[in-house]
Formats: C-alpha cells, structure tokens, sequence
C-alpha cells in the first residue's frame, strides 16, 4: 500500500512539472476602456470554428479595480504552444454578453494585436498569433461604437 500510494506521488509530480514546463503565460495589455463600470470578459480561442460559435478553450474575466488611464494589465497562463486568437468584451453592465442597439454593440470590444475597423464581426485569421516556448505579450485596444 505504501509503495502504491509513494509511486503515485511520483507519477503526479513527474506530471506537474511536465505540465509547468510546457505552459506559457500571455501578458494582455488592454488599452482604450472607456469606463471603470463592469469588467472585461476574455475568450481564448484556438480555431475560427469554435469563435462563430463562441465555445472558447478558456474564458477569463479581468476586474477593473486597477484601470489606470484606460489601462488595465491581465496575465493568461496554462496554455500550452499552439494557436490562438483573444476576442474581449467590455461587459459595462455586468450581464456577459454584448449589448445592442440597432444592430450594432453598445459595449466595447477588442482582439488580439488586431484594431478591427469595420462594422462586420471579424474572422479569426484577423486575429491570431502563435503562442511558442516563451511567454507572449499581446495588445488588445478597445472600441466603442
């Protein structure tokens, strides 16, 4: 029984440290947000696919009691190397999910290294970049419509 319980402890750090050594963190810096009402939801995508259809690998929200100048810091980490795109949402009211008028969003949104400019919903390619080996910084500015 001991020795089981001794090879199992083995066996998770042996996974721990294999899982630390090969996820990455994102620094996001999120520049441009109007207010310091509700806060920031992030979704982490890996695939144009699974962003039409809003079903990201990680979602994060970032509180914005440290807005500074419109400016607020979050930090991703548990990724692994790969592709991925960041799409934001503004979320002012506090009810997660974007709030339209006349079609158009009345909350801000922002994207990965990407300041989208026209009214359609952009694709993914817009947006993505490759997370590799080393820790990734990533500019998303907020806009408002």
């Amino acid at each position: 029984m001991k020795i089981e319980v001794f090879v199992l402890n083995i066996f998770l750090l042996i996974c721990n440290i294999g899982a630390s050594v090969c996820a990455q963190t994102i620094l996001v810096e999120i520049t441009d947000v109007r207010s310091s009402n509700g806060h920031l939801l992030l979704g982490i995508y890996t695939n144009n696919k699974d962003y039409q259809n809003r079903d990201a690998v990680m979602k994060q929200t970032v509180l914005k009691t440290k807005i500074k100048d419109g400016r607020v810091t979050a930090t991703i980490v548990g990724l692994s190397p790969g592709v991925y795109g960041i799409a934001l949402l503004d979320d002012e009211d506090w009810d997660r999910k974007m709030k339209y008028k006349y079609l158009f969003p009345q909350e801000g949104f922002a994207f990965s290294n990407y300041f989208h400019e026209g009214y359609s919903k952009p694709q993914f390619e817009d947006f993505k970049f490759i997370l590799g080996k080393e820790d990734k910084e990533v500019t998303m500015k907020c806009k408002y419509l």
